[in-house]
């Protein structure tokens, strides 16, 4: 496909990338996020010195050498955060693709079979929904013990509920409808009005939720850092708010050290939900009928 292709489809309409580039609020969205991504990929590169080194006295406020300080080790701030950009973005968007799939399956399967799968299944995302979350996957996460793949497995477990119930609603609607029920009667086989029929009915929600789980992912990793459930070996962004709150930032000056978390947690969700809310607008057939 060549680049042209992606912007104007051979029928000479706009295509999908193309509204997404002209509507400001994805394309801000897209700038920040790709800022992000950029530091993630060249952070060796970008950052003055290794997350673990010991380049100055502790708590030195910010300066031209240390741009959030130092810890109370006499680590750069700066370059932890540079460094725990890569393994938080990492974590966000992988625990998104588990959250999308399974919910996704779960939600399209246990609408369209119904009755006893359906039964089942939406049990099982009840119980997982009225299960404090945090409390229970600070609980899993020390079972299985700190490292990378057992906090992604934690986030999965109890992020898909809410896409499986959102997605087996849209799935129950859309089976109602006509086209659906006469491929039914007609004997079509499942497979194929499954992925034929339905699900192309709610790629745009499953897109924009996707996005959404990008966040609850980072948050959900940075909670479980925060309180000390995670591998001591990597930084990731709660990896530093944990060390701030662990060595007193509060009390040594270091206000930018707590601080940048968070403003990278918040830029991170500004960027994701505005590309989400961009997808959803240009993917509903409002879009095209209000001239956008």
């Amino acid at each position: 496909m060549s680049p042209k292709n992606l912007l104007v489809s051979s029928s000479g309409e706009d295509t999908f990338v193309r509204k997404l580039l002209y509507n400001r609020a994805a394309l801000a969205g897209l700038i920040m996020l790709l800022v992000l991504v950029f530091i993630a990929l060249l952070g060796p590169h970008i950052a003055p010195y290794r997350p673990d080194r010991f380049v100055a006295q502790p708590y030195q406020p910010p300066s031209a050498s240390h741009l959030f300080g130092t810890d109370g080790l006499g680590r750069d701030v700066f370059s932890q955060m540079v460094y725990g950009t890569s393994l938080s973005l990492e974590i966000g968007f992988v625990s998104a693709i588990g959250i999308t799939l399974l919910g996704t399956s779960v939600g399209i399967i246990s609408g369209y079979l119904g009755r006893y799968v359906d039964e089942i299944l939406m049990r099982v995302v009840d119980v997982l929904l009225v299960i404090p979350s945090i409390a229970f996957m600070i609980f899993v996460a020390v079972i299985l013990g700190p490292g990378l793949e057992s906090i992604l497995l934690v986030i999965i477990l109890f992020g898909w509920p809410p896409m499986a119930r959102m997605i087996r609603s849209q799935t129950l609607s859309l089976r109602e409808r006509e086209f659906v029920e006469s491929a039914i009667v007609s004997g079509t086989p499942k497979r194929y009005i499954l992925f034929r029929m339905i699900f192309p009915n709610v790629i745009n929600l499953v897109i924009a939720n996707g996005i959404l789980a990008v966040i609850y992912g980072i948050i959900a990793e940075v909670s479980l850092a925060f309180l000390g459930i995670a591998s001591t070996k990597s930084y990731s962004w709660g990896t530093v708010l944990y060390n701030a709150q662990n060595e007193g930032a509060i009390y040594h000056g270091g206000l930018l050290w707590i601080l940048a978390p968070g403003i990278f947690i918040a830029v991170t969700g500004v960027a994701i939900t505005l590309i989400a809310r961009a997808i959803g607008d240009i993917t509903d057939p409002r879009y095209n009928a209000l001239g956008r």
